[in-house]
């Protein structure tokens, strides 16, 4: 997943994403093993995701799955 790209890139834990980002580790968890497409999430967690991630929201969201 995209996600877990951007993380080692950033050098960053999933748990640490999701506390920066106020979103549910279960969630970012989903998404990071497929279970949860982004396509599907809130525009409210993209943003907070994609906040943290320090890329635009449009980035996250096109970006293909691995």
């Amino acid at each position: 997943m995209v996600i877990n790209e951007l993380l080692e890139q950033r050098h960053m834990s999933k748990y640490k994403l999701a506390q920066c980002s106020n979103v549910p580790y279960t969630t970012l968890n989903d998404l990071c093993n497929g279970k949860t497409s982004i396509a599907k999430c809130s525009a409210e967690t993209v943003y907070k995701l994609a906040k943290v991630l320090n890329i635009s929201m449009e980035e996250l969201l096109s970006k293909k799955e691995a």
